[in-house]
């Protein structure tokens, strides 16, 4: 029998690790919908191709993560179906940490570990306005939803982390979707390429591998700051304005 379930990579050639991030079932017995819900990493690669598979997902906003310069570096292309862009910058302040520490040839796969377990941290104590606004364009679209950042793995890993939890998808299964970027093969690669590129042959495959993909301690790193900071998950989704009757809106909208 042909399985009738959707492909979760997308075809997207001129972009890195888009996925739908839907289909998984939630802890009340009902399921997330299939392509309503995408992620990925920078649009500014797209082929003719990706646009004509782009906008058969007839998405309604895009929600760019990305720092001003990012953007500015790889702009995404502007005219329909792409003019549905939001700019959200996110800047952990780790970040300038971790650059430093892909550069210092002394430190270690291990030191470049840590260094991205704090800045997934971060993105859970320090951008409660960013994610807000994530969930006001959510709430808001009538049709499908993207987020995006660089590399769609760690701004926006913690924020398909964050909208499965509301609608109920249970922690083990978030997981599994995060980690899923390591399956990227695209990524896996335009990640390789960049890091020869500018910090040379020392960079070796572990560091890739910390720095190219993520590891459940990242987003576990998250987890605990929300717990930490507001008691559990669902105090963390209330900070930013996800409230009960956001999450019925929401589970109405996004579950069958």
């Amino acid at each position: 029998m042909v399985s009738t379930v959707p492909s979760r990579f997308l075809p997207m050639t001129g972009s890195l690790n888009f996925r739908d991030f839907g289909g998984y079932p939630t802890a009340d017995g009902r399921q997330v919908k299939w392509r309503q819900l995408f992620r990925c990493g920078a649009l500014s690669m797209l082929t003719e191709a990706d646009h004509v598979l782009f906008e058969g997902l007839n998405i309604g906003v895009i929600c760019d993560l990305r720092r001003v310069d990012e953007a500015a570096g790889n702009p995404s292309p502007q005219h329909p179906p792409f003019d549905v862009r939001l700019a959200i910058p996110i800047a952990p302040g780790s970040n300038d940490m971790l650059r430093q520490s892909i550069q210092d040839t002394s430190q270690s796969a291990e030191d470049r570990i840590r260094y991205m377990t704090e800045v997934t941290r971060d993105l859970a104590r320090d951008h409660h306005a960013e994610y807000r606004v994530l969930f006001e364009q959510l709430l808001n679209t009538p049709a499908g939803f993207l987020l995006h950042c660089s590399a769609g793995k760690d701004r926006t890993g913690f924020g398909a982390a964050l909208i499965l939890a509301a609608l109920g998808v249970e922690q083990k299964l978030i997981m599994e979707d995060y980690l899923l970027t390591n399956q990227a093969a695209c990524l896996r690669e335009f990640m390789q390429t960049k890091m020869q590129v500018f910090y040379g042959a020392h960079f070796d495959a572990a560091s890739l591998a910390a720095v190219g993909g993520v590891r459940s301690g990242y987003l576990q790193a998250a987890f605990d700051e929300m717990i930490k900071n507001h008691d559990s998950l669902d105090g963390y989704l209330e900070e930013i304005g996800v409230d009960s009757a956001a999450k019925r809106a929401l589970r109405t909208k996004l579950l069958v």
